[in-house]
């Protein structure tokens, strides 16, 4: 049975008052059982009876993600660069060393297809947050950060106009289902940070602008652009974002980390020392602990 893909969706399945399959069920019941041609025949019937429904062009993405994914097993003398997975580490006939790892690859033509439906439904429904979500996240497992970011630009235009009435699968409030819009965005963030590809930290640091832009009285916002400025040795406009989250939460002691180092990168050891004291007087025994352990370290 296939693994299945659901990306940034939620949950799928719902049940109504009377027990009744849903066609998002249905759709589910034919991709669990391998039975990828009957589930192409019935979405095709789903459409012809309501072609602007959201819920049919989630599954027609996630049969062509589906579709798209295939593992591919390597045996080389090196790991990739920035490789994050599991491996087996082994030698040859001649005592060199090898790595058996395994990279999910994703299909040019059957990407292309989800983004096209996709985009469909999304012409439709362009209140449904989930599916730009899943849209960018198709991107970043395809290494495509530039697209990545040009979708969640176009969310945060969106934003100014759908707020406080996005919706999520099923057509639920985002407030419905407990999604915030910050706490995603700030995921995506991570997503580029967490990478170690430094590809996709310019990408980190234009959109962590328009987060910080937006929700100006945002301490993560602004630690994110803070991160992202240093990851592309800005470190002025590090300095001043983690300022302005300093300002607004002098008790959060991870901007305090982070102000200290981008003085200590800027050459100013004396205020750097000063806000390393501040982190070292900390009440949590971690965060004073990784104070004196930087103050050891660096002075």
């Amino acid at each position: 049975m296939k693994k299945r893909l659901l990306i940034a969706f939620g949950l799928i399945f719902t049940i109504n008052f009377i027990f009744a399959e849903t066609n998002t069920e249905k759709f589910w019941n034919f991709m669990d059982e391998d039975k990828v041609d009957e589930a192409a025949d019935f979405l095709k019937s789903w459409e012809k009876k309501n072609k602007k429904d959201p819920e049919l062009y989630v599954c027609y993405f996630n049969m062509y993600l589906q579709n798209a994914s295939k593992e591919q097993v390597y045996v080389e003398p090196v790991l990739p660069p920035n490789f994050k997975g599991q491996y087996i580490g082994g030698e040859n006939e001649n005592g060199d060393k090898l790595y058996i790892y395994s990279i999910i690859e994703y299909d040019d033509e059957q990407s292309a297809k989800a983004f096209e439906y996709i985009d469909k439904g999304l012409s439709y429904n362009p209140k449904r947050l989930d599916m730009y979500f899943g849209k960018a996240q198709l991107y970043f497992l395809r290494g495509e950060y530039s697209k990545q970011t040009e979708v969640i630009k176009k969310v945060f235009e969106l934003n100014k106009k759908y707020k406080d009435s996005w919706l999520w699968s099923n057509n639920e409030t985002i407030k419905a289902v407990g999604v915030g819009f910050e706490a995603s965005i700030h995921e995506y963030i991570m997503k580029w940070y967490n990478t170690g590809d430094s590809a996709a930290y310019p990408c980190m640091k234009e959109i962590s602008l328009l987060y910080a832009q937006q929700y100006p009285a945002d301490v993560i916002a602004c630690n994110d652009v803070g991160i992202s400025a240093m990851l592309t040795n800005d470190m002025q406009t590090a300095k001043t974002y983690f300022e302005k989250g300093h300002e607004l939460d002098p008790s959060d002691m991870l901007v305090v980390g982070n102000l200290a180092r981008v003085y200590y990168n800027l050459g100013d050891k004396e205020t750097a020392l000063k806000y390393y004291k501040i982190m070292e007087a900390s009440e949590d025994p971690d965060e004073s602990a990784y104070a004196k352990k930087m103050i050891e370290q660096l002075f």
